[in-house]
Order: structure tokens, then sequence, then C-alpha cells
């Protein structure tokens, strides 16, 4: 059971965090290729372009922030130590479904605002009672979160998930390092690096809690390296994180603004299942 929890407080963690492992990934993804033939006509390099249809690395983030803060939702592809797929709902109410394997079986996460479960396929039911969604005890999955225990773990890690908000926290210090076609899409590629201290005093938490992460967060370094793939429309394609305390790991997001609010079937109260 401590192999599901793991899985999930990480993969919760898949955004910002990136908590799904290190994959060792370098600054271009490994299904990325460099859009040479396109750079020069469609502004490549840093901030190269003085037109007033181009815009520098900040106002391109921040305008692929509001693109995503209105799209609201989308379907997920997560790559490094964990492998999966997920569908993420950041406007409220906010849910995040990972499918996911655990020793090799299917397994899903699934965050409904503060509240986790774990769904099981035929082969582990019977480890948990014969349901296949299974409450998680909060307390007790929070405890491997970067919030420490309590709701407050998950809260922050949500937040951190939600890429509108990691676009604007990262846009002041961003800058365009190229152009790259990913996912079958030309992108403008950035780096941006924040100090954490910035990144922690940006989310709303209370000063206990932000002290709590930003201690926890710290123990890999002060800074978060995070790179963006934007496409024509502002629309945010992949990303990738680096430098925190959890690792490292790629997102590449598609279906904005189709993806639906995920809920368990109701079960009965003593699905509840406290995993320790």
């Amino acid at each position: 059971m401590r192999a599901l929890r793991t899985v999930a407080v990480a993969c919760l963690a898949a955004g910002l965090l990136t908590a799904c492992g290190s994959s060792g990934s370098s600054g271009t993804a490994a299904d990325t290729k460099p859009a040479s033939s396109a750079s020069a006509a469609s502004g490549g390099g840093q901030d190269s372009g003085q037109g007033s249809a181009t815009l520098g690395s900040k106002e391109t983030l921040l305008a692929s922030a509001a693109v995503m803060e209105k799209a609201g939702s989308a379907k997920l592809s997560v790559s490094g130590g964990t492998e999966g797929t997920g569908e993420f709902v950041w406007k409220t109410p906010k849910t995040f479904l990972l499918n996911t394997k655990v020793d090799g079986k299917d397994s899903k996460v699934l965050f409904v605002g503060d509240v986790m479960y774990m769904g099981v396929g035929a082969d582990m039911a019977e480890q948990a009672g014969g349901k296949t969604w299974m409450k998680v005890d909060s307390k007790a999955a929070a405890q491997d979160t970067p919030g420490g225990s309590g709701a407050g773990g998950f809260a922050f890690t949500m937040e951190l998930m939600d890429p509108a908000v990691q676009l604007a926290v990262a846009a002041p210090t961003a800058i365009q390092s190229g152009t790259e076609t990913v996912a079958g899409q030309f992108t403008k590629h950035f780096r941006s690096e924040v100090p954490l201290d910035v990144l922690v005093e940006k989310m709303s938490l209370t000063p206990e809690l932000k002290t709590q992460v930003l201690t926890e967060l710290k123990k890999k370094g002060s800074t978060v390296t995070t790179e963006f793939w934007i496409n024509a429309k502002g629309e945010l394609v992949q990303q990738l994180s680096k430098g925190l305390a959890t690792g490292t790991a790629k997102i590449v997001y598609s279906g904005l603004g189709t993806v639906q609010p995920t809920r368990p079937r109701p079960t009965p109260r003593s699905s509840r299942w406290p995993i320790c």
C-alpha cells in the first residue's frame, strides 16, 4: 500500500513540483525537433524581432497564462520516473486524474479538491477490500507532500499544478531559447529560473505552511528552472521543470478546455482507506 501512496503523492506533484521522478532530461525534450527553418521568420532566439506583432518573453508567458486560465482544463501526458496520462481541471472544482502503473499493474489516482482517491483494477481490488475507488486518509498521504501533514500539502501542490500560475510566476525571468516542433505544433521555447522564495511567496498559503514548504523545497537548491513550449495560439504545449527536491518530469498538454471534473462513484463509508 505504501507504493500506491508514494505514486499518488508523487504524481499529484507532476506539475511544477515534478515529483514523478528524475528523467535526467536535457533542456530539449526527446520528442521535440528544432524548427530552424522557421526560426528566423518567427523571431527565433532570445527576444529577437521588434515588430508590433512580436511579444517579448515576459509578455508571451503572461499572454499564455491568460489563455490557460481561460481554458481551465486539459489532458496530460506525464513522463519521467513515472509514466502516465491524465486529466486536470484547474478551475473550481479542481480535479486531477492520473492513469499510471504500480509494479506493472494499472492504477488510477484521483484528487478532488483536498480529497484523494485510489482507483485499482481487478487484480488489486482484493488488497483494497474489493473496492475499485478508495478514499485515502488525507493526513497519512499528505505526510509525503512538500507541505507536510494535513490538507495544506495537497492545497499547495494543487495550486502549483495550475499552468496559468506557473506561467505567470515564471514570466518576469523568462528568456526565449529557440523554436521547436512539439507534438506536431510549431512552438517557441522559453526557459525561466525562479527563486524558490519568490515562487512560494506567490502562493495563497498561511505563513506557517510557506515556511514548511520552503524548507522542504530548498533541500536541493534555491531556484527552480522551468521550460515552456508555447504555440502560436498562446497555448502551453509542453513544460519541463527541474531543480526542486522532488526531481524532474515532463508534461505535454492537449485537449485544452475539453476536460470535465472527474467524480468517483459513491462508495460506503467503510471504503475509506487509511494507507500506512
